[in-house]
C-alpha cells in the first residue's frame, strides 16, 4: 500500500482525496465542552463571522473545509519536494498529514485550517531563504504572517521565539535581518493600534489578552488518550527511523528539519498550557508532525513494516 505513494502511483491522488475526506468527514469525532474565555478583537469579529458558518454546517462549508485540507497537503507535499526532505520525490509527506489528520479525535475547524495555512506559508518562505543573498522579503513575509495568527489568539506569541529559532539556524547570525523580523512582527500590531486609535476605541485588552496556563486535562478515552500520545510520538518515531537518511542530505535540508522539529516544540508547548482548548490546539501538531513522520516510511528497504504501521494507525483512527 505505501509503495503506491513512494512510487509516484496516479492512484495515490485518488487515495489522498479518499483519505481528505474521510478525515474531515467519517472520522469518530470527540467533542469537548466549550470553554468560555475572553478573546482579542480580531479574533471576536473573525469568530462572529465563522461561528455562524460552522454552526450551520452548509454544503458549501463542508466543500470548502475540504477543499483546504486538501490544498494544504498538497501544498507541504510541494515543500517536501522542492526542497528535497525526503529521499525521493513522492506524496508521502500528503499521506503523513492527512493520515495524522484523521488520527486526531477531534473535529477540524475552519478556523484552525485557516491558521495552518498561515503557518504553512511562513515555513514555506523560512526554508527557501537559506540560498537567498537578500532574504528581507521572505523575513519580513514571516514575522507579518505569525504577528497575524499570535494577534488572532495571544497564546501564539510562543512561535515568536520560533521565528527567530528559525532565523538564527537558517541564517548566520546577523541583528539587521533580526531588526527586519521585528519590523514584520509588529506591523499588524501597529495597524491594528492604529485603527483603534483613530475611532477612539483603544485597549490593550482590545489587542493582548493574557492568560494563566491551564494544566488540567480533559476527560478523555483511553483511546483519544492514545492518540494524542501518538500525536506527540510518532515525529520522534519519524526523525529516530530516519536520520541516516537526514544526516545524509545537504545543509539546507538539515537546517529544514531542525526549524521544523522547533515548531513542533513550539505547538507542543502551546497545547500543554491550552490543555481547555485541547481540541483547537491539538491541531497546531499537524503541520510539523506530518513531515516529521514522513521519513519513516522511507526508512525500510522493504514495505511490510511501514503497511503495516499505515493499517494500524487508519484502524486506530476510526475507533471510538
Amino acid at each position: 500500500m505505501i509503495g503506491i505513494f513512494r512510487h509516484n502511483n496516479p492512484f495515490a491522488l485518488i487515495l489522498l482525496l479518499v483519505l481528505a475526506y474521510v478525515s474531515l468527514f467519517l472520522k469518530h469525532e470527540i467533542i469537548l465542552p466549550f470553554s468560555d474565555i475572553k478573546h482579542t478583537l480580531l479574533l471576536t469579529n473573525l469568530m462572529k463571522w465563522l461561528g455562524p458558518i460552522e454552526a450551520q454546517n452548509m454544503l458549501i462549508t463542508k466543500i470548502f473545509k475540504y477543499l483546504l485540507l486538501i490544498t494544504e497537503a498538497f501544498y507541504i507535499n510541494k515543500i517536501a519536494r522542492d526542497n528535497k526532505l525526503l529521499e525521493k520525490s513522492t506524496y508521502v509527506v500528503a499521506m503523513t498529514f492527512l493520515l495524522i489528520c484523521f488520527l486526531i479525535p477531534f473535529k477540524i475547524s475552519l478556523f484552525i485550517l485557516l491558521i495552518n495555512a498561515l503557518i504553512l506559508i511562513a515555513v514555506d518562505s523560512f526554508i527557501k531563504m537559506y540560498k537567498k543573498n537578500n532574504p528581507f522579503n521572505n523575513i519580513i513575509l514571516s514575522g507579518f504572517i505569525i504577528s497575524i495568527t499570535s494577534s488572532l489568539t495571544n497564546n501564539y506569541l510562543i512561535f515568536y521565539c520560533w521565528l527567530t529559532i528559525a532565523l538564527l539556524v537558517i541564517r548566520p547570525t546577523s541583528l539587521r535581518e533580526w531588526t527586519v523580523l521585528n519590523i514584520g512582527f509588529i506591523l499588524p500590531y501597529y495597524f491594528l493600534m492604529s485603527i483603534l486609535y483613530l475611532f477612539d476605541q483603544f485597549s490593550l485588552d482590545a489587542i493582548i489578552q493574557f492568560k494563566m496556563p491551564i494544566l488540567s486535562m480533559p476527560e478523555l478515552s483511553t483511546i483519544a488518550s492514545l492518540k494524542l500520545i501518538l500525536l506527540v510520538l510518532l515525529p520522534i518515531l519519524g526523525l529516530t527511523a530516519g536520520s541516516s537518511q537526514i544526516n545524509k542530505m545537504i545543509l539546507q535540508n538539515r537546517k529544514a528539519y531542525i526549524i521544523i522539529f522547533a515548531l513542533f516544540l513550539a505547538a507542543v508547548l502551546i497545547t500543554m498550557v491550552n490543555l481547555n482548548q485541547l481540541s483547537e490546539y491539538a491541531y497546531l501538531m499537524l503541520l510539523p508532525a506530518s513531515i516529521l513522520f514522513a521519513p519513516f516510511f522511507q526508512a525500510f528497504r522493504k514495505d511490510f513494516i511501514p503497511n503495516l504501521v499505515l493499517i494500524v494507525l487508519i484502524a486506530l483512527s476510526y475507533i471510538r
